[in-house]
């Protein structure tokens, strides 16, 4: 099997870098079981987030979408790899993208175990033990552990997990049922609750009134937020946050003990 690396260069587009016989990445060991991407899941060490039908998502690229030619590519120069933004290596119907940065790069001094023979000047790329995202194309699955990383190697990911505006979070501190001190304001609002704002417009516009009255009556019976007269009192960011925990309903009872909590991680079943 013959394994390509194509690398991306900044302002340019993807050339062709090696080809080798041997596995870059060890695949028979690989286990791609991934959740679908949400925000308010958190995996595991050992877990992967996943995008399916990733083509269609409008965050691809042709250099994934078609069909892969490596004599469509042209071969990389030595000056170029110096300006590489990410590698890509293709195994199969599984592309392993790897971004480049300083600390992939190393040039020191060093010699060879096999060669015993001092080396200078030759500046080396590491290839990391996992990819920063993996593409099945065979089953149009994208698979990562950091959306953070995918999104700088595919344009617009950031998108799955976006903040409220100045203007989302103003209209949502003038909701009817809260109640904000005068001293708090948008500025005031940090930046996980600004994303758990536009995670909960999207679930308020999703529900009937009676559905958000109900949302309502849940939140206030374990948060710790003050509630009168339909509103809750909004005078910290942490007020804030307790509410819009209760709108997301992570607040619980477990079933032995009674004890109330709250989940940090949600997966839908």
């Amino acid at each position: 099997m013959t394994t390509f690396i194509y690398g991306k260069v900044k302002r340019k587009h993807i050339f062709r870098i090696i080809e080798t016989e041997e596995e870059v990445y060890n695949t028979s060991q690989l286990n791609l079981i991934g959740v679908d991407y949400n925000p308010a899941t958190l995996i595991e060490n050992e877990e992967l987030y996943k995008v399916s039908q990733f083509s269609e998502s409008g965050y691809s690229f042709d250099f994934i979408n078609n069909d892969l030619n490596s004599v469509n590519y042209d071969q990389i120069t030595r000056s170029d790899l110096t300006k590489l933004s990410f590698i890509c290596t293709v195994q199969n119907n599984l592309f392993f993208f790897q971004i480049i940065n300083s600390s992939i790069f190393i040039s020191k001094k060093w010699f060879s175990i096999d060669e015993l023979t001092l080396e200078t000047e030759k500046p080396i790329i590491t290839v990391n033990p996992f990819a920063d995202a993996i593409y099945d194309k065979e089953n149009d699955i994208l698979y990562f552990k950091k959306l953070t990383a995918a999104q700088k190697i595919f344009k617009g990911m950031d998108q799955l997990y976006k903040e409220a505006t100045a203007s989302e979070t103003n209209s949502f501190l003038q909701s009817d049922f809260l109640e904000v001190d005068s001293n708090f304001s948008n500025r005031n609002v940090s930046v996980p609750n600004r994303k758990r704002i536009a995670l909960v417009m999207e679930t308020l516009n999703s529900l009937s009134d009676t559905e958000r009255q109900a949302v309502y009556s849940y939140t206030s019976q374990y948060s710790q937020v003050a509630f009168e007269g339909g509103k809750f009192k909004i005078e910290t960011d942490d007020d804030l946050k307790f509410v819009l925990w209760g709108i997301e309903q992570r607040f619980y009872t477990t079933p032995i003990g009674g004890e109330k909590r709250v989940a940090n991680s949600i997966i839908s079943i």
